[in-house]
């Protein structure tokens, strides 16, 4: 005959449960293992737990919350009782790799994140033989590609380049025409400073032009028709930066030799000069021409030569005088 427990107080009118079934219970409750209250406090948890790191923090021998300055503290304790037993090289090796990871926080973070997606990420695990060490899988930082290879210059590069050198030419062809120098001051400056050893140049009035005097080969005769012509200098020592003048007198068959043209060289001492710079001078109707001309700072006391050609049909004639500077 099977017993029937009593109801408890207040339960009036419930259904009896029989003994064999509070046994039962009390038997599987007494039966729980350890691993069983740990998976019901794990599906009790607030979200999801990463399991324990098998790669940079296992060599460690930390769990990934710890701290920066645990990692620190855990890193030179480690890597000095290897140094100082003679450890293995690979495990040091190993260990300063996981160091450079994460005593940086920046690659912790990095590293915990990518850590995080393959946990989470589908697909099947990878079977791992009874009793072998975890691998781990360290990604060595390369340098950027740029970096290694040099750039070479190309179609781009080398048409800027002729751009550049053409535009430069362009601007040197329209710039350069247009450059005017005057040398007015260094004209003032050569009448103010003497100068003793070479000639300064001479006053704006006119432009020196060295040129060779002429050796003109006259045919017989022709010298005889412009007997009586004579030049001669109005001062024979005129002063530095004084004007000169050549009185010039022709005459042609016995006749005052009227509208013929001519032109002086003065030969000083370092260079030579054409009075007029350009062009002639015609005598008047008397054959008489006048040229005049700034000596400037000519060597003092050193025998100045001028020449005056005369063009009558087709021979050129000469004279000769001199002056001294003082």
């Amino acid at each position: 005959m099977n017993a029937v427990s009593r109801l408890p107080p207040g339960d009036s009118g419930a259904e009896p449960v029989p003994n064999g079934s509070l046994a039962a219970e009390a038997d599987t409750t007494a039966l729980a293992t350890p691993d069983d209250e740990a998976t019901r406090a794990l599906e009790l948890a607030p979200g999801p737990r990463l399991p324990a790191d098998p790669g940079l923090y296992a060599v460690l021998g930390l769990d990934p919350s710890v701290s920066d300055g645990e990692i620190q503290t855990t890193y030179r304790r480690r890597a000095a009782r290897l140094s100082r037993n003679g450890g293995d090289p690979s495990l040091l090796r190993q260990l300063n790799v996981a160091y450079e990871v994460l005593g940086n926080p920046y690659r912790r973070a990095e590293y915990d994140r990518l850590r995080t997606s393959q946990v989470f990420s589908p697909g099947p695990p990878t079977p791992v033989r009874a009793g072998a060490k975890a691998t781990t899988r360290v990604t060595r930082r390369r340098r950027p590609r740029h970096v290694v290879q040099p750039r070479y210059a190309g179609l781009g590069d080398v048409l800027v380049v002729l751009t550049v050198v053409g535009l430069a030419v362009v601007v040197g062809a329209l710039l350069i025409p247009r450059i005017s120098i005057n040398l007015s001051m260094l004209n003032v400056l050569s009448n103010v400073v003497p100068v003793n050893a070479t000639r300064p140049i001479v006053a704006p009035a006119a432009t020196a032009v060295p040129t060779a005097a002429p050796t003109p080969t006259l045919r017989p005769g022709v010298a005889d028709r412009f007997a009586g012509s004579s030049i001669n200098v109005s001062n024979p020592t005129p002063g530095l930066n004084t004007v000169e003048n050549v009185v010039v007198k022709l005459r042609q068959d016995g006749h005052p030799a009227a509208n013929m043209p001519v032109y002086s060289l003065v030969h000083y001492r370092t260079t030579d000069e054409r009075w007029p710079a350009t062009g002639t001078v015609s005598t008047d109707g008397n054959g008489a021409a006048t040229i005049s001309f700034n000596i400037g700072g000519a060597t003092p006391n050193y025998p100045v030569q001028v020449q005056v050609f005369a063009q009558a049909d087709d021979q050129q004639m000469s004279w000769s005088t001199s002056f001294t500077p003082h």
